[in-house]
Parts: C-alpha cells; sequence; structure tokens
C-alpha cells in the first residue's frame, strides 16, 4: 500500500537527465516533448551554450560537474534534487530519448493508480528503436504475467522511467561505483528485495536508441560488436559485480554470464584484433571488487 504520507503529498511530477557530450538536435527534440515542465540536469562535464539553447523551452535545473564523474552520480543527483524541491516523482531520461508531450502525465497517472495497491519503485515505458539507424529493441526481463495491464519487470530502463521518490527514499541511491552500465538492473533487483515492484505500461512507447547505430547492411550486427571497448569494458565489470550480490536471483546470474560467455565468444571471432581485451579487464575487475571509473588506457 501507499505511504500515508505520500497520500497526504501534492503529487508533482518532472523529468530528469544527465547530460555528457548530447547531441544538440536530439536534445532539443527531449525538450520540446517536456515543454514547459520542470527538467534537472546534471551536466556530467562541460556544457556549452549550445546544449543550453536546446533546453530553453523546459523549467531547467542545472547541476554542474566540471568532470565525468558517471552515470550514477548524475542520477542521484538529479533525484535527490527533485526530492528536495518536493517534487513526487520524477521520469528519468537518457539524454537522446524523446518523450511525447502527454507521457510524463500518462505514466504519473498509471503509477498512482498502482501505487494504491502495490509499493511501486518504477514504471517505464515501452521503449522502441527509433526509425533511423537500425538500433535493436530492447529485450525486457518479465517477472510474471499482467496486472491490470502493466506487466512486471525484474528491472526497468533508466530512459523514460517514472520513479515515485518514495521509492528512491526506500530503497536507496543508485549504484555511483558501476559508473555506467546494469545501474538499473542492480537497482531494480534491490527494489524488488525489499518489496518494491518495478512495472512496464506497454501501451505507452518512446523512442530509444539502444546501443550503436548501424548501416542497413549491418542490420543483423550482434550488440556486443556495436559497443566501444570502453562500454564492453564497463558491461563485462559490472555484469559480474551484479551476478555476486545477494539480492540477485540465481537466474537472472546463470543467465546474465552464460550471455556474456557467448558474447565473448562472438568478440573472439568475429571483433577486431585486441577487442576482447577489455572484457577479459572487466571480468577479473568485477571478480576481484575493483569498481569506478575504468583504468584509464579504455578511456583513451
Amino acid at each position: 500500500m501507499t505511504d500515508p504520507h505520500m497520500e497526504q503529498q501534492e503529487v508533482r511530477a518532472c523529468a530528469g537527465v544527465v547530460l555528457y557530450k548530447p547531441d544538440i538536435g536530439l536534445l532539443a527534440r527531449q525538450a520540446a516533448g517536456l515543454g514547459g515542465r520542470t527538467l534537472f540536469a546534471f551536466a556530467n562535464g562541460p556544457l556549452d551554450d549550445q546544449a543550453l539553447a536546446a533546453l530553453a523551452t523546459v523549467d531547467l535545473r542545472l547541476i554542474r560537474s566540471p568532470a565525468n564523474v558517471g552515470l550514477g552520480v548524475g542520477l542521484n543527483a538529479v533525484t535527490q534534487a527533485a526530492a528536495r524541491d518536493g517534487f513526487s516523482h520524477i521520469m528519468l531520461l537518457d539524454q537522446d530519448s524523446e518523450p511525447s508531450a502527454a507521457l510524463l502525465d500518462r505514466l504519473t497517472a498509471r503509477c498512482l493508480a498502482r501505487e494504491a495497491t502495490q509499493p511501486v519503485a518504477v514504471l517505464a515505458p515501452l521503449l522502441v528503436p527509433p526509425a533511423e539507424g537500425f538500433y535493436k529493441p530492447i529485450r525486457y526481463e518479465r517477472r510474471g504475467p499482467s496486472e491490470d495491464g502493466l506487466v512486471p519487470l525484474d528491472f526497468a530502463p533508466t530512459s523514460g522511467s517514472l520513479l515515485p521518490l518514495a521509492a528512491f527514499a526506500a530503497v536507496g541511491p543508485f549504484r555511483e561505483d558501476f559508473f555506467i552500465a546494469g545501474i538499473d538492473v542492480e537497482w531494480g533487483f534491490r527494489a524488488w528485495s525489499l518489496g518494491w515492484a518495478s512495472y512496464l505500461a506497454a501501451d505507452l512507447h518512446m523512442p530509444h536508441r539502444w546501443g550503436e547505430a548501424v548501416s542497413g547492411e549491418e542490420l543483423g550486427k550482434p550488440q556486443i560488436l556495436r559497443h566501444s571497448a570502453l562500454r564492453n569494458y564497463y558491461y563485462a565489470r559490472n555484469v559480474i559485480a551484479t551476478a555476486r550480490l545477494g539480492h540477485v536471483p540465481w537466474r537472472w546470474r546463470l543467465k546474465s554470464c552464460l550471455a556474456l560467455a557467448a558474447q565473448s565468444a562472438v568478440l573472439a571471432l568475429r571483433g577486431e584484433g585486441g577487442s576482447l581485451a577489455p572484457v577479459q579487464a572487466g571480468l577479473m575487475d568485477g571478480l576481484g571488487g575493483r569498481l569506478g571509473p575504468a583504468p584509464a588506457h579504455w578511456t583513451r
């Protein structure tokens, strides 16, 4: 059931985004979708005047960091700032997310209805590839059958997910030491372990660019071959780091580790020379508990 304190609190929804060298055109489209709503933005490093101009149509609450301190720090910063300013819900976005004008209100209404009977960690829209770029569709980890039009998920991707701030207070902050990759996975499992559920509203859609774009000739290219060496390092490391946590189910540990092994084989067979090295380094660091920013040689 919903916390009685939350029942008395005014329902105020906002959006939040972490920015790192954003595409100006996509950022402007995000701002257009939000209209004049409040957007908490964490600048993960320098942010130029063009980016600020692209956000001119929103009620911008900007938090700056002189350097890239990771996605987890940024997500925590915007969420905590929203809580301090009295908001009850925040829709977290990637910097290339394109929410429709009605998405925030529709997610909030559906979330409030579900919160009346079940503590909700996040309520997410269905993420669909955009028309251009030949991006791959998101694969959702469903936890059970649909309930009142909502599908329970093990975890929901950050992009587009509506987060009740009561859930954030109860579950705790996002893992900052993961830096990037798998942050939403770990938080979702932690939320379930504490009784807070994640849901997908499959009838609400939002375009999402998962991984890297490829040409039409490369349409079937596996995701592991689309990623940079740095992204593959974080992916491998954080899969192992997540699998070592007690609140993560064994079924996910086994499935994700087998998938990582299969993807490593793809890299070994089809990747360019040396492409397996960042995955091997990530495996060793994950097993050794060495988290935080990637070693400097993978960031060059």
